[in-house]
């Protein structure tokens, strides 16, 4: 699994590459963590899922996790380009209804810059 964060004209650009699971959840959350503390003025994030062949229960828990702080900051986050099994389990556990899923990164970038 490889994450990449990077500061896109203010909003947080969080790319996934790779399978998202239970082995590397803690590495996750600690990277982006880390991460969002060095850009105090990031309050939109997107996550580009496009890269993401699998993910299970940790890894759709270390999404909320990434959420929860970006909410406590006063931001929002959406979620750009799910593969269909990515996007099928953020469907079956109605994660959907809390993080919008957008089909292109553009769509997702646009929509956070409001």
């Amino acid at each position: 699994m490889a994450l990449h964060c990077e500061n896109k004209d203010g909003v947080g650009l969080v790319t996934f590459v790779g399978s998202l699971s239970a082995p590397i959840v803690d590495s996750v959350r600690d990277q982006f963590a880390a991460w969002f503390e060095r850009h105090p003025g990031v309050k939109q994030v997107v996550v580009d899922l496009g890269g993401v062949n699998f993910m299970d229960s940790l890894g759709l828990g270390a999404l909320i996790a990434i959420y929860k702080r970006v909410a406590e900051r006063g931001g929002e986050m959406r979620l750009a380009r799910p593969l269909p099994v990515v996007k099928m389990v953020l469907e079956i556990t109605r994660t959907s209804r809390i993080l919008p899923i957008l089909a292109t990164l553009d769509e997702a970038m646009t929509e956070a810059r409001g």
